[in-house]
Order: C-alpha cells, then sequence, then structure tokens
C-alpha cells in the first residue's frame, strides 16, 4: 500500500497493534489537540518528506544521484521481466527520467 501523508497522519493519529509505545501515544494525542490551520502545515511537512524520499531514490536510479563519494560510482539497473521473459531496462540512461515522470505524475495529481 502507498503511503501519502493522509495514511501516515492517519496511522500517527490513531496507532495500531499491540503494545503501542508511549511515544507514539504521546505523538497521537498531541495531533489531536492540533487546530485545523497546523494540521495542515503538519500534512505539508509530510507531503514534502514522502516527495523526498521517492524523489531522491529515483534519482539514484536514473544515475543522476550516486551512493558513493570520489569518481568511481556504482549504478542501479532497475529491469522488468514480462512472463514470456522479455526484459526491459525500466531506467534506462537516454529517454525519461524516472524522477522527471514521478514530477510530473505530481503536478498533475495536484492540479
Amino acid at each position: 500500500m502507498a503511503r501519502t501523508p493522509d495514511s501516515i497522519l492517519g496511522l500517527a493519529e490513531r496507532p495500531v497493534g499491540r503494545g503501542v509505545s508511549a511515544e507514539r501515544k504521546a505523538r497521537a494525542s498531541w495531533l489531536a489537540g492540533l487546530d485545523e490551520g497546523s494540521r495542515q502545515w503538519i500534512h505539508q511537512l509530510v507531503d514534502e518528506g514522502v516527495h523526498a524520499g521517492v524523489f531522491g531514490v529515483l534519482c539514484v536510479l536514473d544515475h543522476v544521484r550516486f551512493l558513493e563519494d570520489g569518481e568511481d560510482k556504482g549504478t542501479f539497473t532497475l529491469t522488468h521481466t514480462s512472463p514470456s521473459g522479455e526484459q526491459t531496462q525500466i531506467n534506462p540512461d537516454q529517454g525519461e527520467m524516472l524522477h522527471d515522470l514521478y514530477n510530473a505524475y505530481r503536478r498533475s495529481a495536484q492540479s
């Protein structure tokens, strides 16, 4: 299941599971006490954090951001294999970049 700011905040407000920690209970109580304006700010911060994480991983897959410092850098290859065995590289060095596609999707979803 994809995590959106709404689902992340929903789980923080109503923690589930056995043995919910005192920290999670305190955070849920704090969130419940916020006014609507403050809740919107929190929502925006969570949204920015989700975006930064996904965008950063896609930049690594697109070979425009690297895990290593220095001159020698490794890359990741993301390949889809169909049931017939045909393989397609999802993150080729040429063509549309995954991080650009993600940003375009986000922009279209927000309008």
